[in-house]
């Protein structure tokens, strides 16, 4: 009989058919990122779905000023791929039954997260984000004898406040981007749910339990 589980980075054993929101955490998020290449690992180094999501959200926060909300749907935007894969958007086309295995685990991420309403709210923004950041690693990561048109990035620019070609980029390993992607995450995790405690109803003082 063939198991319908693989083994996460936190030692899970995650059922693909019944996920159970406990067992995607974000230590195997952000350990499994870090090593899936973006392109298939065809960029002019290693750069890894963290170090992309890490830079959709500069981009969502210095470019397009989206609040806290979505700038943590921004960071989350592929945390699916920790369980789902990655895939380039050519092959995606040419797999059937990849849109729904790949919805079924954004479905299960963002019900893990509780960030599905700004994932939806803010989508063309963070889609926007997106598409920034993959013009700016086309132009900076893949090889520059590739000069046909991609539909997909008509009208959109890289940005040219990053190098992803830096000496601390191509020096970084996957443990910092590891590193680096678990603490934007604590951090926006502190101050969104920072700005969901202030925006309760304080409690009538006759309802307050007075502490022991």
């Amino acid at each position: 009989m063939q198991s319908d589980f693989i083994v996460t980075a936190g030692g899970d054993e995650l059922s693909l058919s019944a996920p159970r929101p406990g067992h995607l955490t974000a230590y195997s998020i952000a350990w499994a990122l870090s090593q899936i290449n973006r392109f298939n690992g065809h960029a002019l180094r290693p750069y890894s779905v963290a170090e992309h999501s890490l830079l959709v959200h500069d981009i969502a926060e210095q470019h397009l000023h989206l609040d806290v909300h979505g700038r943590f749907a921004a960071l989350m935007h592929d945390a699916h791929e920790a369980f789902c894969g990655d895939m380039h958007s050519p092959g995606k086309r040419h797999i059937e039954g990849w849109a729904a295995w790949e919805q079924h685990w954004e479905h299960a991420t963002r019900a893990a997260y509780g960030f599905r309403v700004p994932a939806q709210v803010q989508r063309d923004a963070i889609k926007r984000a997106d598409l920034i950041a993959l013009a700016t690693e086309r132009a900076a990561l893949l090889h520059p004898a590739a000069t046909t048109p991609w539909a997909c990035l008509a009208g959109i620019e890289p940005i040219t406040w990053v190098n992803l070609l830096s000496p601390e980029r191509i020096k970084a390993d996957w443990e910092f981007w590891r590193d680096r992607w678990l603490d934007k995450y604590h951090e926006l995790e502190y101050e969104r749910n920072e700005k969901l405690c202030r925006g309760r109803p304080e409690v009538p003082s006759h309802l307050k339990v007075e502490q022991p």
